[in-house]
């Protein structure tokens, strides 16, 4: 692996590609308020944490898109996000990961 290019460590990423994974699982109990109390309060903080982190990369035009992305593990050639190039797709995704690490102290 190569440290110039800006990559999260291994553990990180997977933690925040399954975080991201299960954001609409978490946003889908939080409008059924189909879990506790206390659940529905943690799985709010998580999904608040992760959105304004891919706000602040990205924007609120692409930060679901971004997250839904990251989650489900599509790349640029079957990204929905088709205005911008690849290289620009991949260091926004990044951005997007690093942020939500940062977010929720996993970085």
């Amino acid at each position: 692996m190569r440290s110039d290019i800006g990559v999260l460590p291994r553990d990180v990423d997977t933690a925040v590609r399954a975080l991201c994974a299960d954001y609409s699982r978490r946003s889908e109990v939080i409008k059924d308020r189909s879990a506790s109390y206390r659940v529905i309060m943690e799985y709010r903080y998580l999904n608040y944490r992760i959105y304004t982190a891919a706000c602040e990369a990205v924007g609120e035009d692409d930060a679901l898109g971004f997250i839904e992305e990251i989650g489900s593990g599509v790349g640029y050639a079957k990204s929905e996000i088709d205005t911008i190039s690849e290289r620009v797709y991949k260091t926004r995704k990044l951005s997007v990961k690093r942020k939500i690490a940062e977010k929720l102290s996993l970085y």
